[in-house]
């Protein structure tokens, strides 16, 4: 077997970024093998976070900063941070061991998207809603470049608009000498005396009158789906430094909240009244995942190793 190696400097000056690119060729038995090893300045990798960028990191995720994806997890903690820096474009490299990256790839993105949209929308229970994401491309391939294209599910207008009046609310109906919990009960009240359940989105998935299922759609439109309540619900606690999530399933989604060291499930969508049968709006306020599962509505299933702080 014969080797050839070769190493390339390559300095870019606006930026001070240093990539030293080391190819190793392999012939046998009539076949090249080849692989790349990186070593990229910090700066060049570098991500900016912006302002809704969250510290805490949950247990089925944890921020990936390394300029190497070595396996499935680190690909998948890497869009993690892509999401929770609140970035539109960020790149990585595929490290030489990671030989599985392309058929985890394709799995990601088989059924048309729908594997990977699955494991989008679990992420995004886990970063700031103005950082989550309606959809993200993937380009790879070429010296093994790993690129995510971020397109934001709320935009700067809808982010300027919606702070603004979380922060009326807050000034005019919180104060400092209130307890937590009250603060919580406050908007919970809040959102659900100003909010209607889109009854429309509801018989026909495809309407979009309402952007009800944003918090756009529940604070300033004043309609709301299950998504609205609780990425309202949750601006609101990261507002306030509240330790909080969205907890989902493929029917429902709502909030897990960190409280004088105990979870507790918070939802809006069914505490407001929206028939005569469903009276009582306190039933699902801050309750253990024990009492949830005694309630057993059958909407409330969920993973507990995704979610494994309320398991």
């Amino acid at each position: 077997m014969r080797k050839n190696n070769s190493s390339i400097l390559l300095i870019v000056t606006g930026s001070l970024a240093i990539i030293i690119v080391t190819a190793a060729v392999f012939f046998k038995d009539g076949i090249i093998y080849k692989y790349y090893e990186y070593k990229i300045d910090k700066e060049y990798s570098s991500t900016a976070i912006n302002d809704y960028y969250i510290e805490d990191n949950f247990n089925f995720v944890d921020d990936y900063t390394d300029t190497g994806i070595k396996n499935k997890k680190d690909f998948i903690n890497f869009i993690y941070f892509a999401l929770n820096s609140g970035t539109n474009y960020i790149e990585r490299y595929i490290d030489k061991d990671y030989i599985y990256y392309e058929s985890d790839i394709e799995a990601f993105t088989e059924n048309n998207g729908d594997g990977f949209k699955e494991i989008i929308s679990i992420l995004n229970n886990f970063v700031h809603p103005y950082n989550s994401s309606n959809n993200i491309k993937i380009n790879y391939g070429g010296n093994y470049m790993l690129g995510l294209t971020i397109n934001k599910a709320y935009s700067n207008d809808e982010i300027e608009e919606i702070n603004l009046i979380v922060e009326k609310i807050i000034k005019d109906k919180i104060t400092n000498d209130m307890p937590t919990q009250e603060k919580i009960k406050v908007i919970h009240d809040y959102i659900i005396d100003h909010t209607e359940y889109d009854r429309l989105k509801y018989e026909n998935k495809n309407d979009n009158t309402y952007k009800s299922n944003t918090a756009y759609g529940v604070l300033v439109q004043g309609y709301g789906t299950c998504n609205g309540y609780a990425d309202a619900m949750a601006i609101f606690l990261n507002k306030m430094n509240v330790i909080n999530y969205k907890i989902s399933n493929n029917e429902h989604i709502w909030n897990l909240v960190y409280l004088n060291g105990n979870w507790y499930h918070l939802d809006l969508t069914w505490d407001d009244p929206i028939s005569d049968s469903n009276i009582n709006r306190d039933t699902y306020f801050l309750i253990s995942t024990e009492v949830l599962e005694k309630i057993n509505d059958g909407t409330h299933n969920f993973n507990k190793i995704i979610y494994s702080e309320a398991a």
